[in-house]
This record gives structure tokens, sequence and C-alpha cells, in this order.
């Protein structure tokens, strides 16, 4: 006589249909339904303007002197790449300078004489394929000129 044993008859599997039909139905709810607001993330503040380190204070914007050294060619048209032996510096966004460091160097001297603090920040700024040497040279000029904040920016293309 053969004894069975109860849940060896066979196995008894659920209908996987339904399942499924489960399944693709609440993945499509869940992606028909979220609504995304484009200020979701952002804490709106209200913060107190008569408090902390400078409450009250008149805050001063602090002048920047810019020095920007250009990589140029013999005919003075700008040369993106190579390094070349000449170089044209812009000062202050406006001064066109050429190559001369002495105009350079007066420029600065007489932004100093109309009372511009030695602790002023010179940035100079060199373009990619510009000489260390010109860098060095526009340094000295600021050097020579007082100034004791001097930042060099990341060269440029």
């Amino acid at each position: 006589m053969k004894i069975r044993r109860p849940g060896a008859a066979g196995r008894m599997q659920p209908p996987m249909t339904p399942m499924i039909d489960a399944v693709f139905q609440l993945l499509i709810f869940f992606l028909l339904t979220p609504a995304f607001s484009l200020t979701e993330g952002f804490l709106t503040t209200n913060l107190p303007t008569t408090s902390g380190p400078v409450a009250g204070k008149e805050q001063k914007l602090v002048q920047r002197i810019k020095i920007e050294l250009y990589n140029v060619g013999q005919s003075g048209e700008f040369e993106d790449g190579g390094k070349n032996e000449f170089v044209s510096i812009v000062f202050n966004e406006t001064q066109n300078l050429g190559a001369n460091f002495d105009a350079l160097r007066a420029a600065l001297e007489e932004k100093r004489a109309q009372g511009l603090a030695a602790n002023t920040p010179v940035l100079i700024s060199p373009t990619m394929g510009c000489r260390h040497k010109w860098v060095v040279r526009a340094f000295d000029a600021a050097v020579a000129s007082r100034f004791t904040e001097i930042q060099f920016a990341v060269p440029y293309q």
C-alpha cells in the first residue's frame, strides 16, 4: 500500500496571467499619476535682514583690477594655441595696452594714486598659450606698483 504525503500529490501553482495583469496595471498607474512641480525641492524662506554678522552695516563692494594677457602673433591678431613671442595686454577689460608692460605699470600706479588700497585684488588672467615670462612681467608690474593681493586665474583657451 502506498502512503501519500500531504502536499506531494502535486504542486499547486497560482495562475500567472492575473498576476501579470495586476503588475502592469500598477506600473502604468505609478508612471502616469505623479505630478512633478517646478518648485519641488526648493524651500521658501523669509530670512530677517537685520540679523547676522553684517546687520545694519552697509556692505562695500570690492573693486578688482583685471589684467588679461592674450597670445598674439606677429601681425597682432589673437592666435589660439601655439606659443608666440608677442603678447597683448588688456587692462580692466577696457584699456588695450598692446605689449607695453611699462604702460601697464603706469596704469597700475595711476590707480594707486587715485586712492586704491594696496590690498585691492589684482587678477592676472593669461590665455592658454601665453608664455610664462609675460605672466611674470605682469606680476612684476603689479608688485612694483605696491599691490599686495595678486591673484592668478586659470588659463583659458
